[in-house]
């Protein structure tokens, strides 16, 4: 069992059943004959470059497959599709209840899936280049590791159990500990034309502003900035007293921001607004109707920012938006 839990295999471009492996070797034959095709390589840029999507063989993460290839051909990029296999603990020393091929069945399952799911997106998109590859190990660090050199790497959150997720997912630990930005998608397609919504804070990276106004503009749709005030107020406004009175200076900061990329972005019809409510509850409540969510991170490894405490949870729970939570370049450089 020792053996078959430290197994780590990568496949770039997967052989397919009856290509020249034996469906019948154990972990040990199966990782030195794939230990030349674990150096995949991903563009580094955040515009256009490779966008990672993680399947497991649900309609969640086929919903969130097909995103990614909406996305990936928005941004002239490219598309990495990667299923992620394992079995878990189970018996005791010198007992494996598991059968001697399980590995070998569940690798072929997997680079079924991968080829058919593939297969379909190709079709969709003909102008789309679509890898695949295939790790036996835990989905996250897969992920993770896929993702290092990625523009995006998009996951299902699967939306029949919201408790579930709000607790604890893959989806939230990506959005975590990976190294570049992450988009979590639901199960239901977002509103036909409908805007772009950023949240932004006090301290906030810049890039998820650029990443906002880039999406707008590929979408062609309206951008909604959002900036949410709670007590006590941010250490920028020196006001004391109802909150109410400190909306100008908000919006004047607001403004500020927005016009360093107003200017690059001329087709994007921006509209402000400043809440006096918690970061979570406003972006839910502006978001229901948008075509996409973004928000960003502090840099520090996990989740700061607009994200900080069980923020970040409830949007990846609750966001009927496709949510993309922007990863600084410090934030990135902790969680390499």
């Amino acid at each position: 069992m020792e053996r078959y839990l430290s197994m780590s295999t990568f496949l770039t471009e997967p052989r397919m059943p009856g290509s020249g492996i034996d469906s019948n070797s154990g972990p040990t034959e199966l990782r030195n004959s794939l230990a030349h095709e674990t150096d995949k390589k991903y563009p580094e840029s955040e515009s256009g470059g490779a966008l990672v999507a993680g399947i497991d063989g649900s309609r969640c993460a086929a919903h969130a497959a097909r995103w990614a290839a909406e996305e990936a051909e928005r941004r002239s990029g490219t598309l990495v599709l990667l299923h992620a296999y394992a079995i878990p603990p189970a018996g005791f020393s010198g007992y494996n209840p598991y059968p001697a091929n399980v590995i070998p069945l569940l690798r072929a399952d997997g680079l079924d899936l991968l080829r058919d799911c593939a297969a379909e997106l190709r079709r969709d998109f003909p102008h789309l280049a679509v890898s695949t590859e295939q790790v036996y190990g835990d989905a996250v660090d897969a992920l993770k590791h896929a993702s290092k050199r990625a523009a995006l790497t998009v996951v299902g959150a699967h939306g029949s159990n919201r408790v579930a997720v709000a607790l604890g997912s893959v989806a939230a630990e990506i959005a975590a500990k990976n190294p570049v930005s992450v988009a979590v998608i639901h199960p239901q397609d977002p509103p036909a034309g409908g805007p772009v919504v950023v949240g932004i804070e006090e301290s906030f990276d810049d890039g998820t502003l650029e990443y906002a106004f880039e999406a707008a503009s590929l979408r062609r749709a309206p951008l909604t900035v959002v900036h949410c005030i709670t007590a006590p107020a941010p250490s920028y406004l020196d006001v004391v007293g109802d909150l109410g009175s400190i909306d100008e200076p908000a919006r004047q900061l607001l403004s500020e921001r927005i016009g360093r990329w107003s200017g690059k972005y001329p087709d994007v019809a921006v509209h402000p607004i400043v809440l006096t409510d918690r970061p979570a509850s406003a972006l839910l409540d502006v978001a229901h109707t948008a075509a996409l969510l973004v928000v960003g991170t502090r840099g520090h490894a996990g989740i700061g920012g607009i994200l900080a405490g069980s923020v970040s949870h409830e949007l990846i729970a609750y966001s009927n938006a496709p949510l993309v939570i922007v990863r600084s370049r410090s934030a990135k450089a902790a969680v390499s």
